[in-house]
This record gives structure tokens, sequence and C-alpha cells, in this order.
């Protein structure tokens, strides 16, 4: 996990669909490809294979579903892990290493005009907190525990990255901002997981916002 983040200021994620999802909207487990800001590959994450009963599950339950989801480097070596176990209304991720011991949680909060999320570190101890107004479809602020702008979270980026997001199945992570250890920014990436299955994919094919 230290070599893998560390230096890191942008993870862009990819999500690949397998064509049986493309041509009978049957939901298979989610598979992303990784990239950095020059769109060089630098590893893959993936949802656990659960069987024909984790498809069934996954097709009925979509984002509500239980599911496990892991981090490889370029090598396939195994770097983390996150649990999201089945909910209503809040989903949570607990974060592993390769020997279960947890590095931190991504826990999603209560919000009326706002979506929330706090990053709690190995210790228990929220390290920064993920808002974005509910209009706001696209684009998820990261800040510090003193509240500044410490990243984003988004589908939508100008200049050079535009290069890396050339379809609607990206988004990426800008941690240029804060001053992160390897921990929090890989409780950062899983919390970008979290958001995708919870809103850049129901959102996917909804109308674009003026406001992102």
């Amino acid at each position: 996990m230290e070599s893998f983040f560390s230096g890191l200021k942008f993870i862009g994620i990819n999500q690949l669909k397998e064509w049986v999802e493309i041509a009978i909207d049957w939901e298979t487990g989610n598979k992303y490809e990784l990239v950095d800001e020059g769109g060089n590959k630098i590893g893959f994450a993936a949802e656990r294979k659960t069987g024909i009963f984790g498809h069934l599950v996954r097709n009925f339950l979509k984002s509500h579903r239980p599911m496990h989801l892991d981090l490889w480097d370029n090598n396939r070596t195994l770097l983390l892990s996150g649990k999201r176990p089945f909910y209503f209304f809040f989903s949570d991720i607990e974060i592993l290493d390769p020997h279960e011991k947890k590095i931190g949680d991504v826990k999603t909060r209560f919000g009326i005009l706002k979506r929330k999320y706090d990053l709690i570190d190995s210790y228990g101890k929220t390290f920064a907190t993920i808002e974005s107004y509910r209009w706001r479809i696209w684009s998820f602020n990261i800040l510090d525990k003193l509240g500044n702008d410490a990243g984003k979270i988004g589908k939508k980026w100008g200049g050079l990255l535009k290069e890396v997001f050339t379809d609607s199945d990206r988004f990426g992570l800008d941690l240029s901002k804060g001053d992160w250890t390897n921990e929090q920014k890989a409780i950062i990436f899983f919390a970008g997981l979290s958001i995708d299955l919870d809103f850049f994919e129901e959102n996917s094919s909804s109308a674009f916002s003026l406001f992102d």
C-alpha cells in the first residue's frame, strides 16, 4: 500500500463494462482500471465474485447490495479490501489490509441539502469529510479536518485531465491540495468507489447538470 499511494496526487478510475451488461442490462461485479494523471495504468480494483447467487442478489438489490471490493497493483498483488454490508439508507465501507487489519472506514452521514461522508482513520478519528450539494450530480469536495478544500472526487475535469477522461464511465480523485498520508489516500480511494456505487452509476444516464 505504501508504495502504491506514495507520490500519487491524482487517481483516474475507469469502470470496465462486460458485454452482458451492455447487451441485456444484467449487472455483473464492478471492475475498475486505475490510471495516474498521465493516463498510465497503475492498478485495478474489482468486486469479489460471489457465484450465481451473488449475481441474483446484485441484480435485485442493485447499489444497496453487500459487497467486497479488492485493490491490486499492476503485479496483481492484493493491497487492500473494502467491505460494505447491505444497507437501506447509509452505505458504509470498512477498509482492511491483506491481513484483515482495519485501516479505516468511510461512513455516510445524514444531510438535507448535502450528501456527506466521514473519513475515519485506524484510530477511529475523523480526518476528513466529503460533501456535495444534492443538485451537483458529478462533483464531491474533500475537506480536511479544519474544513479547508483539500481535493475533489468527480467526473468532470478541465485542462490536461480531459485527455484521461474520454467517456462517461470514468471518474477521478484529485488529492493534490491536501497533505495526505498513504493510509488516508487509501481511505479516500475507497470513498471514491463508494460514491461511484451510490451516485455516479445511478445518474450515469440522467440529464446533464448545469451546476457541475
